[in-house]
């Protein structure tokens, strides 16, 4: 029973993989490490290109908050859509277009990430109570970020991911949290 145990314990730690992260500037190019402007984050373990929030106010602020809304489901504009920067269409959907508008790292296909995709730059031995890699993704909130997915057998709940536990919950469209916009290097 202990030698099966231990051996459990050792092949989980052993699948444990530590991200292999790159910053990108704002034009998609490749920065070191040291570099303090970066716009994007290149995971070169999972081929995702990940959205770095920003502390200062507009599109891409920290604090921003969304409603969960793709065109058909979700809530496009109600009073939980008023808590980003320029107040309106606080939304999933508007902030995407806006953000592939902008060609944030020079790409135009920005999504909302899976459920799966979110996980895999959470980072359960962070040293801070958030878990991510700050030195890579600063700005992140202690609270939840929205995910592609909506729930199986409710339309009105998308899932999102607590960067403060991991996991993923469900949550009610209709009520803002943040969003981690992401796209695929290939």
């Amino acid at each position: 029973m202990k030698k099966a145990l231990i051996l459990s314990l050792f092949m989980s730690i052993s699948n444990i993989a530590i991200a292999d992260f790159v910053k990108l500037s704002n034009e998609g190019e490749i920065l070191d490490f040291e570099d303090s402007n970066w716009s994007c984050v290149w995971d070169q373990k999972t081929s995702l290109v990940w959205e770095v929030k920003g502390e200062t106010e507009g599109p891409q602020y920290a604090m921003n908050t969304y409603t969960w809304f793709d065109g058909d489901t979700g809530r496009k504009d109600n009073m939980y859509s008023k808590n980003c920067y320029w107040g309106e269409d606080c939304n999933t959907l508007s902030y995407i277009d806006d953000i592939n508008e902008v060609q944030l790292c020079t790409y135009t296909n920005w999504r909302l990430p899976t459920r799966d995709e979110l996980k895999t730059i959470i980072n359960y031995y962070s040293d801070g109570d958030i878990l991510i890699d700050l030195d890579f993704f600063p700005n992140t909130q202690m609270s939840t970020y929205w995910t592609s997915m909506t729930a199986k057998d409710n339309s009105s709940l998308a899932y999102e991911i607590p960067f403060f536990f991991g996991g993923s919950i469900v949550r009610e469209k209709s009520i803002d949290t943040h969003i981690r916009l992401v796209r695929s290097a290939d």
